[in-house]
């Protein structure tokens, strides 16, 4: 039986849509009630049977479609907000947003869009002015027909502060300065103080040059995901440029070992993408309220996280601008934009392609059960996001961009992506939760982009609304994709699922699980139509990292040592895979989250609940997230395992690489060689490549076939040398073969040579 169900939206003034499941819609007026935001009743003059399950309700009197109105059933205990989707669908404007001087400096155009507002006010603080008492100047806008508002205001406010207060009715779910006198931000601000504070007036420079040799395609990716902050924390010689993003890009570093560290580090490591976590401006406690809780609190201190509130950056403020304290030390507000471009040009030289993790999903407005009112929840709450009938969030994070039937925020995320590309030299996107957001809009971002710009995302975690969900042109999931997306069932395969830390996968030790990692090499699932489709990787900033998966502690603290076979044999399975490679940055030295408690526990503030989730998520966790790059020194296992990735990603990126980095994987590229012995496997791919590996703890033999010609052994037990090593060669007439495979094994030959060439 179907639960039942009232649904219901207005058509204009004198008409509203309503649909029951469940129940067969009554046409008596008197069975409905109908109520504006106050709880005033509205007479219906009539109900009108439109088809099952559907009738058209028509008001006494004319309604302002823009006002709250509820709509009940009391005979079935049935209530329903009367939505304004009909309304908000046929918003959208084209112009430019935010605050923006005139080429010729004559003029600051500053426009907001408030579609229920009935009243904005420009508060104008000057060059000085981030934490001015009051304004120097207000600036009442004009508002058009569609939903913009607008102010002109004469001469170049570059660095000028600025925020608006906006007006409009006390309905409910309303939060207009009549009943939260608060002042807003511009979402489309390309400088914010912090999350919460002041937006500044800002003209850009020129954007940096393109990647030398172009971008990387699909098939030939292989991203590097990496946090600037735990990158460059400890980084030696950068000064108080640790945590910032001249850090990131300071060439010549090298460990108390004389390694390679930080920017040469992934030079050297080979990398063709650098996948940044967030850095779009993001929300995190004023500093003063955090020190109150933390300041003297020893687990605090322990994990690097009593100055400040340390995130990831998952809760993102203002799409448009980069995140604040990630600027040049000492230096001015909007200096953040120009080092950006700083950074993307000193990888862009070195031909790595740059990939900026976005958060479209939700927004840094409700976090840590704190609503706050930074300015979608002022503009219009139920415009921006997914509500339930009494216009309160919905979904696990505290909000939800509603970007499906809403032009302008579908626009909102279209135009903060094409500024990032085009003016701030970004190469691609990876999506947090894409799923979250609705599949037309993500083929509409991939219309819009270039194509050669790079797109994946997380496809788990549909939306929270059922009703989008359910759509078919809305919710999506890995049979439909509208971008590349994590393939979660390869990195199941290979290394275990993350939610059960003993789960190894196949690198592992689990025999078992043979059979799938066949198929994640091959990357052929029933829903890639083309290898490119998911995108192969390991370890993910989320969850356990691989050497404390794989740790011997059994505890599964990596810094006590680690199953160094398993993840050889992991990082060779990924890498000999088909289709784009993501690495969790880190991985390829043995950094551990070790330092972090195992288990979950919680702290009460004023700004809200902070949850510390343990190892397994160490989002808010600064210290146990750092690269220790003193671990890079001469024969230590960070060295060799760091070696062992970086002879992998060679020779991915090779000639002879070329057989793995393909978007259509033909029948027969991949050959396997798979005894009864499950903990044995073979591959041979496009003819060049043979892989075997054991997972066992015994020696085996494995029977390949193999074309004629002379074929090199490029590794040893724990070593990776694309020239060769000291084995002998198989030299193969054509037909099958027996080699013999030690416990623990990851070996690869290359066919060097044919007898006839």
């Amino acid at each position: 039986m179907t639960a039942a169900r009232l649904r219901a939206e207005i058509l204009g003034a004198r008409m509203i849509r309503a649909t029951l499941e469940g129940l067969d819609p009554p046409i008596d007026p008197a069975a409905w009630h109908l109520a504006d935001g106050a709880g005033a009743p509205v007479t219906l003059a009539a109900v009108l049977r439109i088809d099952d399950g559907e009738v058209r309700l028509v008001p006494a009197r004319r309604l302002d479609p823009w006002r709250v109105h509820h709509l009940e059933l009391p005979e079935h205990g049935l209530r329903a907000a009367v939505r304004r989707d009909p309304v908000f669908r046929t918003l959208y404007s084209p112009l430019p947003l935010g605050a923006r001087v005139a080429d010729d400096g004559s003029e600051t155009i500053f426009r907001l869009f408030a579609p229920r507002a009935t009243g904005v006010r420009l508060h104008l603080y000057g060059p000085e002015g981030r934490l001015a008492p009051s304004a120097e100047r207000v600036v009442a806008l004009k508002g058009d027909r569609d939903g913009v508002w607008e102010a002109r205001v004469e001469g170049d406010l570059h660095r000028h502060w600025y925020d608006f207060t906006v007006h409009g009715p006390p309905d409910p779910g309303n939060a207009f300065h009549g009943t939260h006198p608060v002042h807003i931000s511009d979402p489309w601000a390309l400088v914010n103080d912090d999350g919460e504070g002041r937006s500044r007036v800002w003209r850009d420079g020129s954007p940096p040059p393109p990647v030398a040799g172009g971008r990387p395609s699909m098939e030939d990716m292989v991203a590097y995901e990496v946090h600037l902050q735990d990158f460059t924390d400890l980084l030696p010689g950068v000064g108080d440029e640790a945590g910032r993003m001249p850090a990131m890009i300071e060439g010549g570093l090298r460990s108390a070992g004389g390694e390679p560290v930080g920017f040469d580090h992934l030079v050297e490591l080979g990398v063709n993408v650098v996948h940044l976590m967030p850095m779009q401006e993001y929300l995190h406690h004023p500093d003063e309220e955090w020190r109150e809780v933390f300041g003297d609190d020893d687990f605090a201190r322990r994990m690097g996280i009593d100055r400040e509130n340390y995130q990831w950056g998952y809760r993102t403020t203002h799409a448009f601008a980069v995140e604040g304290r990630y600027r040049p030390a000492g230096s001015e507000h909007g200096a953040e934009r120009d080092a950006f471009r700083r950074l993307v040009a000193a990888f862009h030289e070195r031909g790595m392609a740059v990939v900026i993790d976005v958060v479209a999903n939700h927004t840094g407005e409700d976090m840590d059960g704190r609503h706050r009112l930074l300015h979608f929840n002022v503009l219009d709450r139920a415009y921006w996001y997914r509500t339930d009938d009494d216009y309160e969030h919905i979904g696990p994070f505290g909000n939800e961009v509603k970007t499906e039937d809403r032009p302008m925020v579908q626009r909102w995320l279209i135009d903060q992506l094409r500024h990032w590309v085009e003016e701030l030299g970004v190469d691609g996107f990876r999506f947090d939760l894409a799923a979250q957001i609705d599949r037309q809009t993500l083929r509409r971002v991939r219309e819009e982009l270039p194509a050669d710009v790079l797109l994946y995302g997380e496809p788990w975690m549909p939306p929270s609304d059922p009703d989008v969900a359910a759509n078919p042109a809305w919710g999506w999931g890995k049979h439909n994709a509208p971008i590349s997306f994590f393939q979660d069932d390869s990195r199941n395969a290979l290394q275990g699922s993350p939610f059960e830390v003993r789960d190894r996968g196949w690198a592992g030790g689990n025999a078992g699980a043979r059979g799938a990692a066949v198929q994640a090499l091959e990357n052929r699932y029933a829903e890639e139509p083309v290898a490119t489709a998911g995108v192969n990787y390991l370890d993910i900033h989320d969850n356990w990292a691989l050497p404390d998966r794989y740790a011997l502690d059994p505890d599964h603290d990596g810094r006590a040592g680690v199953d160094l076979p398993a993840l050889r044999r992991a990082a060779g399975l990924l890498l000999t895979s088909a289709g784009p490679v993501v690495i969790h940055g880190g991985t390829e030295m043995l950094r551990s989250k070790g330092l972090a408690p195992r288990d979950h526990h919680a702290v009460h503030g004023p700004f809200g609940t902070i949850h510390f989730n343990g190892r397994h998520d160490t989002y808010n966790l600064r210290a146990p997230n750092r690269f220790v790059w003193s671990d890079l020194a001469p024969g230590t296992p960070a060295v060799a395992m760091r070696d062992w990735w970086r002879g992998l990603i060679g020779l991915r990126r090779s000639e002879v690489g070329r057989v793995f980095r393909t978007a259509v994987v033909p029948e027969g590229h991949y050959r396997f060689f798979l005894p009864p012995d499950e903990r044995l496997l073979g591959y041979r791919v496009g003819g060049q490549v043979l892989v075997a590996a054991n997972n066992g703890l015994d020696e085996g033999r494995l029977e390949v076939e193999l074309p004629a010609g002379r074929w090199q052994r490029i590794t040893t037990l724990d070593r990776l040398d694309p020239r060769g090593v000291d084995a002998p060669d198989l030299h193969a007439a054509g037909g099958r073969h027996v080699v013999t495979i030690p416990p623990g094994a990851f070996f690869i030959w290359i066919l060097r040579t044919h007898p006839h060439a």
